[in-house]
């Protein structure tokens, strides 16, 4: 490791590189939580879904994006409560 001036030998071998840290990401744990307090959402995506399967044509871009609203709503105050 490359020390500065003023850098011990002890001080530059004591720090970490991001191949030495595991990062632990939550968002996903954060998301599937969330969605549990999204159920009228899910549910008129989830129907949206069933319709244009058996139509075979169209899509639910705007009831996807109303579910996803909901739960980053809910997941934007949490986000960052983990982080240093």
């Amino acid at each position: 490791a490359r020390r500065g001036p003023n850098e011990s030998k002890a001080t530059a071998s004591s720090r970490f590189t991001m191949s030495e840290v595991e990062v632990v990401d939550h968002l996903p744990a954060l998301k599937a939580e969330c969605a549990k307090h999204c159920p009228a959402e899910q549910k008129k995506y989830d129907a949206c879904i069933g319709r244009i399967t058996k139509k075979g044509e169209g899509d639910c871009e705007a009831w996807y994006f109303d579910f996803l609203h909901c739960v980053d709503h809910c997941v934007a105050p949490q986000a960052f409560k983990n982080l240093k």
